[in-house]
């Protein structure tokens, strides 16, 4: 069995008496995506990439739990506190029975908004995980339901852009271009030079956050392999020129390989800037 290799959760383990780490946990990534009538959905993610690559040749499974009226707010549609502890319960109760029954599936993401949260999974036995679901679900007193998918369907939605690349995924033509949030750190100078940058290149400024420094930009880009990597390859030089760094939210490695006390690792350095360099070292025209 594939999936038996990973752990079902992929969460920290530590010593409870001394508080070491035995073993650490997955990175994980907080992800925005765009509904066609405009609105948000958040989408938590397991980036434990061996995982990936197995989860692309087996069935995935939405598990979509049912909150009560209670539970959601009102008139913003969240999960109020309650509702959503009870949600985490129940899937720390399937992940917990799926471990106990060393069955083949592993949670693999999170997605909510609109007054509910829904999990994914991959398995191996959509019958033999639907069961355990249920099983949690009905200890818990929460109506369940199931959406079946391929990873490819989902990969749009559920992966930083740049892991459809490296993961070499085929997805539909329709899906080939998406509206992008795309963060930048800085000093608030040098924040207002990178947006107006940007909005001469097509970006559309969504926010500025002070206390934390963050510019948020969004455009309609292309996500498949070279077309990200071509966003990436013009955005991440222009924000380091103006002594900002990109957040690497829909980057594998995230926002530290993108520190301004680090070099820029080349795969995402401007080919043509690159070029210009050598070509002064060298005195060439």
């Amino acid at each position: 069995m594939i999936l038996n290799q990973f752990d079902v959760r992929g969460g920290e383990i530590c010593n409870e008496e001394t508080g070491e780490i035995i073993r650490k946990g997955d990175p994980h990534r907080n992800l925005v995506r765009y509904r066609l009538d405009g609105s948000e959905l958040f989408v938590h993610v397991r980036l434990n990439v061996a995982l990936l690559q197995a989860a692309v040749s087996l069935p995935i499974l939405l598990v979509k739990p049912q909150s009560r009226e209670d539970e959601v707010s009102q008139p913003d549609d969240l999960l109020t506190g309650m509702g959503s502890v009870r949600n985490y319960e129940l899937l720390e109760r399937m992940c917990e029975d799926v471990t106990n029954a060393l069955f083949p599936a592993c949670y693999l993401a999170e997605q909510h908004g609109t007054g509910r949260r829904d999990f994914l999974f991959v398995t191996e036995d959509v019958a033999g995980f639907e069961q355990i679901a249920r099983t949690a679900a009905e200890a818990l007193d929460f109506p369940l339901t199931f959406e079946q998918y391929r990873f490819t369907e989902l990969a749009p939605i559920i992966l930083p852009a740049e892991a459809i690349g490296d993961l070499d995924l085929e997805i539909a033509a329709d899906a080939r271009m998406r509206l992008t949030r795309f963060e930048f750190w800085g000093a608030e100078p040098s924040l207002t030079k990178l947006r107006a940058s940007m909005e001469r290149r097509g970006y559309r400024f969504l926010s500025f956050e002070i206390a934390s420094r963050e510019l948020r930009m969004i455009k309609e880009v292309p996500i498949d392999g070279p077309g990200f990597h071509a966003v990436l390859k013009e955005i991440v030089p222009l924000a380091r020129s103006l002594r900002c760094s990109y957040l690497g939210t829909e980057t594998i490695g995230g926002f530290h390989q993108f520190a301004l006390t680090r070099p820029l690792p080349e795969r995402y350095a401007d080919s043509s800037s690159v070029a210009g360099f050598f070509n002064r070292i060298f005195g060439r025209k």
